[in-house]
């Protein structure tokens, strides 16, 4: 018998209020890494959590390569998962590849969002003539290579450069225990189909209001990137919150609320 998406997804739905906000993980970590984000909105807001399929804590029998091996199935999943919770016209928030796997979603229905806002999300990380992703193929490709051969080596230089000066070593040495915790197959996997991806055209016909967060320092995407973005999609804005790293909603969780916050009243602004 084929598993619930509830169970498959380890969907969460706490708080309340009648504005639902989901919050989508991204590369590394799991639904937990929103905690602080819970704290600040449960009292007003329905909270959608959920993990996606291949991270730790869920079951790794419901992870296929040949299943996974695009960013759309992670958004059909996601689009799963609003219908299992009968959530609609909804608040979406998603980090890093979430970014992205949301506009997916929001291409396909847009009438479940009401608004977006993505966390240090990029349409393509790798540079061409055209353009700067942030990376050269030979470093992506070393990359791939020390994951499969040198796992925790690359879990502990990874967590250091993704979470920036701005983190503390407490929140380093957790985000490397959630990166070692993946199986490293899936690890590699899920690295690949993130960092060979383009979706340049793609945003191009996002019709939902999205706002765009963008850390002052972020390894994975650099400022530009995340000001192509704002400026690439129909309804984007770009906020900037002043941290260094990779995943400011953990080092920097007071002004991601606050601009969290700021966007919800736009939405709901836009949306009377």
């Amino acid at each position: 018998m084929s598993k619930s998406v509830t169970t498959r997804n380890n969907v969460q739905v706490i708080g309340r209020g009648d504005d639902v906000i989901v919050f989508a993980h991204g590369f590394g970590t799991n639904q937990s890494a929103w905690h602080h984000q819970v704290r600040a909105f449960e009292d007003t807001h329905r909270i959608v959590l959920f993990d996606h399929v291949g991270t730790h804590g869920t079951d790794l029998e419901d992870y296929s390569p040949h299943r996974y091996a695009a960013l759309e199935s992670y958004s059909l999943d996601l689009l799963e998962v609003l219908e299992s919770v009968r959530a609609r016209n909804v608040f979406y928030v998603g980090h890093s590849m979430s970014g992205m796997i949301g506009m997916l979603a929001g291409l396909v229905r847009p009438e479940f969002f009401r608004g977006m806002l993505f966390i240090g999300a990029s349409p393509r990380y790798l540079n061409s003539p055209d353009f700067k992703g942030g990376f050269e193929r030979k470093d992506i490709d070393e990359l791939y290579k020390t994951i499969e051969q040198h796992f925790e080596a690359w879990a502990s230089g990874f967590a250091q450069a993704a979470m920036g000066p701005s983190a503390t070593p407490e929140m380093v040495k957790d985000f490397s225990s959630s990166l070692l915790a993946l199986r490293p197959d899936i690890a590699v996997g899920v690295i690949r189909i993130i960092f060979e991806s383009d979706y340049r055209e793609q945003i191009t016909r996002l019709k939902v209001p999205t706002w765009v967060v963008q850390p002052l320092n972020d390894f994975a995407v650099p400022t530009a990137v995340g000001e192509y973005l704002a400026r690439t999609l129909p309804s984007g804005n770009i906020r900037y919150v002043p941290n260094q790293g990779h995943l400011p909603h953990l080092s920097a969780p007071n002004e991601v609320n606050t601009l969290i916050s700021d966007a919800l009243a736009a939405s709901a602004l836009a949306a009377a």
